[in-house]
């Protein structure tokens, strides 16, 4: 079995990818925040704030990852390593429940 600092390369690279994504959502969000005229606006700002936020929060989560996943790696420390795994799992099902407020709003 794989002991989380062997581990922390493959988190790395999935939290980098995942951190993409989420930037990818969220200017997809501000796209269609744009598409709005000025005066209607207003009125969706706080739907499509809900869900910007939403992405802010998945990208940090998953760029903290990431980041204690490297020195994890570099520290030699398993508990960092392993706490980088854990941040990555709970940042996938961030991006989980993201994509399932994003199917509801469609109507």
């Amino acid at each position: 079995m794989a002991s989380a600092v062997e581990l922390g390369g493959d988190v790395v690279t999935g939290a980098s990818a995942l951190a993409g994504l989420f930037l990818v959502y969220l200017g997809n969000v501000a796209v269609a925040f744009g598409a709005f005229h000025k005066e209607q606006q207003s009125s969706v700002r706080g739907s499509f704030q809900t869900r910007a936020w939403l992405a802010f929060a998945g990208t940090i989560f998953a760029i903290l990852a990431a980041s204690l996943a490297l020195i994890g790696k570099w520290l030699d420390n398993q508990f960092i390593a392993g706490d980088a795994i854990i941040l990555l799992l709970l940042a996938l099902l961030w991006g989980g429940a993201v994509a399932l407020i994003a199917v509801r709003d469609i109507k």
